[in-house]
């Protein structure tokens, strides 16, 4: 049983639907860099996260429908130049810069997309000196909780196992460009 609950979750974190998608923009951003990590949630999926029951979580979770989360390694070529246009891009599908925010040495953008004053959409984009995170968001978090939202899926057993080979395949890849060059 333990063997399919793994499999299952394994299928449902790995395999790339388009259709999945929020935004236009993430997914240009995705076919840009096509070798990115890419990883889905709907909601049952995100409460198997949960795996101590924490109800603080399920409470974070609550009004999220789905959710498409991308690492984009910033040596493949993404500039600040890059970030500003992937802002506009947002904005050009009605999303608002809403907030920005520090924490854990990451630069956090959250941007909302709102209709007769609900939120529909949120974009988070943490950004640090090596990596950009997007968050693409069906649904909302609470502003005041987007950081923990966003440290609880990276501190997750199997997606920080995932994040990890992807940043240690990049290192890899980046040593041998510098020994070809040579």
């Amino acid at each position: 049983m333990k063997t399919v609950v793994i499999l299952i979750w394994g299928l449902v974190l790995i395999c790339p639907t388009k259709g999945w998608t929020q935004t236009e923009t993430t997914t240009a951003l995705h076919d840009r860099f096509d070798d990115a990590l890419s990883l889905y949630f709907y909601k049952n999926t995100l409460r198997m996260l949960n795996q101590t029951e924490n109800e603080e979580f399920d409470e974070l979770i609550k009004d999220i429908e789905k959710m498409k989360f991308l690492v984009i390694d910033k040596s493949d070529e993404f500039q600040s130049a890059d970030y500003k246009k992937l802002v506009k891009d947002y904005n050009s599908e009605d999303y608002e810069e809403i907030m920005t925010s520090r924490f854990q040495g990451k630069n956090f953008d959250v941007l909302l997309k709102e209709k007769n004053g609900s939120t529909k959409g949120m974009v988070v984009l943490a950004n640090d000196s090596t990596n950009l995170y997007v968050l693409d968001i069906l649904g909302k978090v609470e502003l005041n909780k987007v950081t923990k939202l966003f440290s609880t899926i990276d501190d997750s057993a199997e997606i920080g196992k995932m994040i990890k080979a992807f940043s240690s395949d990049h290192d890899d890849r980046d040593r041998l460009r510098r020994i070809n060059r040579n």
